[in-house]
């Protein structure tokens, strides 16, 4: 990295820690002149937890710069870009700028202002470049706002082509098991999720090492198995991470599996072997693994037990499992998305997803559903399906998770909660507390029960 951004790297982090934005993003814009790619990251945090009132013409050049950095996943951006659009453009307008057109071709929308501006976007007559580039942004959203007649982009057309091709030759354990396993394939069949656009690079990272910290030290190169790894980004991610695993990434559907294995061609990955097939059926892959990941993938099967037993059969012994379920208290505002959904009878077809979406956008802020709007999932249609429409989940209190490891022979290493939630437990509980008491953390979510939003994250060791 540039000494001189180096510098003001640090110095920025100072600042923000200390609330004083005002002065941490002009050395955030200076080092980022000086050194784009390593500047970025830091730049696009900030800007994530800014609320944006006015269009700086410096933050708008800065942004931009981000979301075409290597560095930075644009998506994490989607929001800051949308609502400075909205400032530098408060009314309807056709207009062909550098941030439109980056912001619909690198990011997808995930602000409920932003989607009503798209959709009269869409009715209106277009330079051929910006029409272009709402084409992109509409065929991204799976069509969740309109906009079918943009057209599908030609490049959107030849990866569709090839997908299907790389679907129809996939690897397969053979069918899936359970009626469940079949309803779940048939719904990433046809809604592949997330169908994700661009990625940020890793730095590297040794997993080995990181195993090892744990306290559960593997012999020699770890294997990998990523069970439940959809469109494979997270083991994209990890070869990205730490090139010398030997990954195997699974999933019931091919078409999920087809836009993983197309994103790691792109990026000159060929170090994933990716597998159609079941978790109750990991038994039939070559070998054992140091490594399982599993995260929000069991509390979609119908006997969650059954697939963790199948995942410890494959683990090497003394290897190690990361596995996320939901959390029953976090998901409560799912179960009145459920409710809604049943009451009106909307099926998981786009025309119900979008009577659905429809019902939650003109709900008044201060209604429980209300909330769905702030999920990036709700703003496609896969992701909206995979959130409030769901053939089968089951969600978890930690003890009951605590007592289900126990029983498949795992002993847990550490639940791996957000900083939020670890300075919580520390305030509510003292520094001197065993963070992986689960119990503990039981209680505090009681009172916080938005802790684990993000699924409950656990790494464990098999035992024997």
């Amino acid at each position: 990295m540039h000494p001189e951004a180096a510098q003001l790297l640090g110095m920025a982090g100072e600042a923000a820690r200390q609330g004083r934005f005002g002065q941490a993003l002009p050395m955030l814009s200076r080092a980022l002149a000086l050194d784009p790619e390593g500047a970025a990251p830091a730049y696009a945090e900030l800007l994530g937890r800014l609320s944006l009132t006015g269009w700086p013409p410096q933050l708008e050049a800065d942004l931009v710069t981000c979301l075409h950095a290597g560095s930075v996943d644009p998506q994490s951006l989607a929001r800051a870009a949308a609502r400075m659009l909205l400032a530098k453009y408060p009314e309807p307008v056709v207009a062909e700028d550098p941030l439109w057109t980056t912001f619909l071709t690198r990011c997808i929308n995930v602000h409920p202002a932003m989607e009503a501006r798209l959709a009269w976007l869409a009715g209106q007559v277009l330079p051929a470049g910006l029409r272009d580039a709402l084409a992109a942004q509409a065929f991204a959203s799976e069509y969740v706002w309109g906009g079918e007649a943009l057209g599908i982009p030609a490049a959107a057309a030849a990866e569709i082509a090839e997908e299907r091709r790389l679907a129809a030759e996939m690897p397969s354990l053979g069918d899936a098991g359970d009626g469940v396993s079949r309803a779940v394939r048939a719904q990433y069949e046809a809604s592949p999720y997330p169908r994700w656009r661009a990625a940020a690079t890793r730095e590297r990272v040794s997993v080995a090492a990181h195993l090892a910290a744990l306290g559960a030290p593997q012999a020699g190169s770890v294997a990998v198995l990523v069970a439940g790894c959809g469109t494979g980004f997270e083991p994209i991610d990890l070869a990205r991470m730490d090139p010398s695993l030997a990954i195997t990434a699974l999933d019931l559907s091919a078409g999920s599996l087809a836009h993983g294995r197309r994103m790691a061609e792109v990026l000159g990955i060929d170090t994933i072997r990716f597998v159609q097939g079941d978790i109750l059926d990991a038994a039939r892959l070559d070998g054992r693994f140091g490594l399982v990941s599993c995260t929000g993938v069991l509390h979609h099967m119908e006997r969650p037990a059954l697939g963790l037993a199948a995942l410890a059969e494959v683990l090497a012994p003394g290897g190690v499992l990361r596995v996320a379920l939901y959390s029953e208290r976090a998901r409560a505002w799912i179960a009145e998305a459920h409710r809604a959904i049943a009451e009106h009878g909307w099926d998981a077809s786009p025309a119900g997803i979008r009577a659905f979406r429809a019902h939650v956008l003109a709900l008044p802020p201060e209604q429980p559903l209300a909330r769905l709007r702030e999920s990036d999932d709700f703003y496609t249609l896969s992701g909206c399906r995979d959130l409030c429409f769901h053939v089968r989940e089951h969600w978890y209190r930690l003890p009951a998770i605590g007592a289900m490891l126990a029983a498949a022979g795992f002993e847990l290493l550490m639940l791996d909660a957000p900083p939020e939630a670890r300075a919580r437990f520390a305030e509510r509980f003292g520094t001197a507390a065993d963070r992986d008491d689960l119990a503990l953390w039981d209680r505090l979510e009681v009172d916080f029960p938005h802790l684990f939003a993000g699924m409950f994250h656990l790494w464990c060791r098999k035992q024997g």
